[in-house]
């Protein structure tokens, strides 16, 4: 009998939210709330009309106080249903699956956007946005598509209200371009972020940034090693991959090639090599050739008009270390020391953020200036995780403190280097963030590959481009050099022609980083490639489509149009060619 009851409550559950929902694409949500006993309840939860098109789900901390999860279903459709839902990854899929399960913990924006027949909506997560997953789940080719709030999962009392606001889409305005211009537009409007064109008026090393490309060189990392708590005695010997003297030829002769500006990165140069001995940035190993000669390499950098600029890791600390101390990890909910994977320099273990800021950064930021790095200052993973907490009692941290104290450190990489890179698109650090040096990581890690996903489409970047410089994915890094890759997800496109095409199609910024550079002509094509489209980085992404197969449009705000073809055919758009496998830049203003 109470399985009955319970199927017919939810039938009934089932049909108001229809009900509600066919007036609009959205404005009501089905609620299933799992309490700490084990216990559910479900209900439907009509939302609050905010103006024309734009409803909210409220929930304040006195409701949401003592549970576990709360699931959110704002989205149904059917197998065969035209449309598809888009996640903040830029993963899309359409409607075509029997069954399957998505959850995603690590959401680079914090929106979930839906599209069926004319209608969808995107919502924008607006309170407690680091403590969601987004999900689909298909069931005999029904699709539920929404978001679970993590109660529970946030270890410290609610902190804030949950909001979310749900922009309702019709027509031709119900596509992921309308969803990410939406989401850059709140981002503008309460001052979160700002165009890249105001930020340069007043800062030359970001402007140098963004007229330039991203060269990274490694210097080395020791021979791999299983040893978890390495000392100075049993540390294992570096392997040198280029030494400070190379460094400084690979500069030489990129100049004698006639790359005239370029921004320069030196990774790896630290004790220990690369991820070797954090938070200790010195002594510079001299296998490389010590600190006198990584300060001869700056300055020759300068010399030939370079700005160059250094990689360094706030997330992973290691025993080995001087200033090593357990005070300055993060600390799990039982007290214990928050561990991160084996790397280089053996176990890692997560700092908390605010010893990062407060005790860390200010010594290492007032070396590297005297060492004379100037620009987009790397700092590694940062924007790639979902901040986690602190349990120490002397420096607590829920995840939105962690994010402000990433914000603080991105802030004195601002003021001190002129501006502050990281590795992905998490954007709690949008608001410090001037590069991230990949948008995907297909098929690995952000937007990894998923049964229940058709394709990755632009939405970051339409949301982002013009604001944050990016890269679109760890495989259009050294985009058009011609060799064989194995590692995932650097090795997953492998024809080089796609890369370029991917790199344009998306509006990234060229990163050279995994190469030998033994070779630096393709570097010297691709700058000079890059000079014909560099300004339409100051531009943001409006729209992207898919015009036919294999055929794709991008358009700026400017007017400027990227068709790129990918076929082998010879494709004409407005009576022009763009040849197979290949793109062409329609300029406004001038006859297509």
């Amino acid at each position: 009998m109470n399985h009955l009851k319970n199927v017919f409550i939810l039938f009934i559950i089932k049909l108001l939210f229809a009900l509600f929902t066919q007036a609009f694409a959205i404005d009501a949500v089905r609620l299933e709330i799992s309490k700490p006993d084990g216990s559910m309840e479900q209900k439907v939860k009509k939302l609050k009309r905010l103006k024309k098109n734009v409803y909210r789900l409220e929930m304040p901390i006195s409701e949401i106080y003592g549970l576990k999860d709360i699931k959110i279903i704002a989205g149904e459709a059917k197998k065969g249903d035209k449309g598809y839902f888009v996640l903040s990854d830029g993963r899309l899929g359409e409607f075509t699956a029997d069954d399957g399960k998505l959850r995603e913990r690590r959401n680079p924006m914090s929106l979930i956007g839906f599209v069926k027949g004319e209608d969808g909506f995107v919502g924008i997560v607006k309170g407690l946005k680091n403590e969601f997953s987004s999900f689909v789940e298909v069931n005999e080719g029904n699709y539920s598509v929404g978001l679970i709030f993590h109660i529970e999962g946030i270890e410290f009392d609610p902190y804030e209200d949950l909001v979310i606001d749900f922009h309702n889409l019709k027509g031709s305005d119900a596509n992921y371009s309308e969803m990410g211009k939406i989401y850059r537009k709140y981002q503008l409007d309460r001052g979160e972020v700002k165009p890249l064109r105001e930020r340069v008026k007043n800062n030359p090393q970001l402007a140098y940034s963004v007229d330039t490309m991203f060269v990274r060189v490694k210097h080395g990392t020791k021979k791999p090693s299983k040893i978890e708590d390495q000392t100075l005695e049993n540390e294992p010997p570096i392997v040198v991959a280029h030494t400070f003297d190379n460094f400084m030829k690979i500069m030489k002769d990129l100049k004698a090639l006639g790359v005239e500006k370029v921004e320069m990165c030196s990774v790896g140069w630290n004790a220990g090599g690369f991820d070797g001995r954090f938070p200790d940035l010195f002594p510079v190993p001299q296998e490389f050739g010590g600190e006198a000669k990584l300060k001869e390499a700056v300055k020759l950098a300068k010399d030939l008009g370079y700005q160059i600029v250094c990689h360094v890791c706030n997330t992973d600390f290691y025993k080995i270390a001087g200033r090593f101390k357990d005070d300055l990890i993060s600390k799990r909910l039982d007290g214990s020391l928050r561990p991160y994977s084996h790397m280089s320099g053996g176990r890692a273990y997560n700092p908390c953020f605010q010893c990062v800021a407060d005790r860390i950064v200010n010594e290492d930021y007032k070396k590297l200036s005297e060492i004379g790095f100037k620009g987009t200052h790397h700092i590694d993973v940062t924007s790639a995780i979902v901040p986690y907490t602190c349990h120490d009692p002397n420096h607590p941290c829920n995840r939105k403190q962690t994010a402000d104290y990433q914000n603080k450190i991105g802030e004195k990489a601002r003021k001190i280097f002129g501006g502050f890179g990281s590795e992905g698109p998490c954007d709690h650090v949008a608001k410090t963030l001037d590069f991230a040096l990949y948008v995907w990581a297909y098929p690995k890690w952000i937007g990894r590959e998923h049964p229940l996903v058709s394709r990755l489409v632009p939405i970051w970047q339409i949301a982002y481009h013009g604001i944050i410089l990016s890269n679109p994915y760890y495989s259009t890094i050294d985009y058009n050099i011609d060799a064989p890759r194995k590692w995932l997800p650097y090795a997953y496109i492998q024809d080089p022609k796609v890369r370029r095409l991917k790199l344009y199609e998306f509006g990234g910024r060229p990163v050279y980083y995994f190469n030998n550079y033994k070779n630096l002509k393709p570097i010297k094509e691709a700058y000079d490639e890059y000079q014909k489209s560099k300004h339409l980085q100051y531009e943001f992404m409006d729209s992207h489509r898919q015009i036919q197969d294999g055929i794709f449009e991008t358009e700026y705000s400017d007017g400027t149009k990227v068709v790129t073809n990918y076929t082998d055919k010879e494709f004409f758009y407005n009576a022009q060619s763009v040849p197979a496998m290949d793109y062409k830049i329609f300029t406004p203003n001038v006859k297509e």
